[in-house]
This record gives structure tokens, C-alpha cells and sequence, in this order.
């Protein structure tokens, strides 16, 4: 019997499931979306000419190759992975396979100030969204002094100012619907009047 043909087969087969692993096994909606300042790896599988690093500039618009310009900010991995395989399937390659990857992301922050043990700015991890409650944990929690019933989140992006207490925000993370936070966001934690 002659096996070779087999063989060759499952060799194929087994080299295409180790290029796709990647593809199937990565967390590209890990809640974190792209910013500026992260960089972006993005492969075109079959075309190695076409795999680049691209930073994430103020606009949040990268250069593309063949395609031009592709915004970015604000979107997950799989958005923009699929915005490239439709817009170079148009054109230019047959169902092109594409990965876009972050290589690094750009540290991102929010501000703590207030009654906190240690106001100032919190590092916003690339792995999982922080909301409000995690974020005065890691500011060194309430002072003595602290009003739980005056916490105000201000948005970087709209500026607007939402007031809770503490028992809403613990409500809201038990119901499942936390109060997340964006980079640039402002939470400040008022004092108690006696």
C-alpha cells in the first residue's frame, strides 16, 4: 500500500491548522480597543511583502498598502481585519487572509482625585476594561474623609459629568453593568461635611 499520498495530505492539512491557530485562537474583542500610540502588526497570509508596522497616530487613520488610508481608532482587531480583507478583496488579491495584531499598546490612563489614599493617575491594563469602583481601588481606595455619596466620572472625550454614589456603582457591577472607563476619563471622590 502506498501511504504517501495520505501523507501529504494530513501534512497539509496539519500546516494550515498551525498558520490559522493564531487567527482562532486570539482574544481580539478583550474589551480594549485601539488607540493612539499602540502598534499595529498587520499580515496578509501568502503575501509577505505586505505584512507592516504601523503606529497609531493622532487621527487614528493608517496608510495601507494598495488600499490608502483605513481608520482605526476605536475599533477592535477583527473590525479592522475585516475592513482590509474586504476593501484588498475588491480590487487586488482573492480572498486574502488577513491578521492584524497589537504588538504593543500605548500606555493609557485615568485620573483619581478627591478623598483616595493616592490620587493620581491610574494605568489603564491592554487586557480588560477598568471601572469606576477598580479604579479607586487602585488609587489607594476611599480616605477617612471621603464622600461615597459624591464620586463624579468626567468624560475626556464629551467632557460630561455623571454623579453617583457608591451603593449605584456597586448595584451596577453586581447587575453586571459596570461604569467603565475610557482613557483620559476624570473620577473624583468629594470630601464628607460635618
Amino acid at each position: 500500500m502506498n501511504y504517501r499520498p495520505q501523507f501529504r495530505l494530513f501534512s497539509l492539512l496539519l500546516g494550515l491548522a498551525v498558520l490559522l491557530l493564531p487567527i482562532a485562537a486570539k482574544d481580539a474583542d478583550s474589551g480594549r480597543r485601539i488607540g493612539v500610540g499602540d502598534q499595529l502588526i498587520i499580515r496578509v497570509f501568502g503575501e509577505p511583502d505586505m505584512g507592516a508596522p504601523r503606529r497609531v497616530p493622532e487621527d487614528g487613520i493608517i496608510n495601507y498598502f494598495f488600499i490608502g488610508d483605513v481608520k482605526v481608532l476605536g475599533k477592535t482587531t477583527t473590525e479592522v481585519e475585516k475592513e482590509i480583507r474586504d476593501r484588498l478583496d475588491q480590487d487586488y488579491l482573492v480572498n486574502p487572509q488577513v491578521l492584524v495584531e497589537i504588538e504593543k499598546y500605548d500606555e493609557q490612563y485615568v485620573s483619581v482625585a478627591g478623598q483616595v489614599g493616592r490620587p493620581g493617575r491610574v494605568q489603564l491594563p491592554p487586557d480588560h476594561t477598568v471601572d469606576v469602583i477598580e479604579a479607586i481601588a487602585q488609587a489607594g481606595d476611599f480616605t477617612r474623609l471621603a464622600n461615597r455619596k459624591d464620586i463624579k466620572v468626567q468624560r475626556a472625550k464629551s467632557g460630561e459629568v455623571t454623579k453617583y454614589t457608591y451603593d449605584q456603582l456597586q448595584k451596577s457591577v453586581q447587575a453586571g453593568k459596570k461604569i467603565n472607563l475610557n482613557p483620559g476619563d476624570v473620577v473624583t471622590v468629594g470630601e464628607r461635611i460635618f
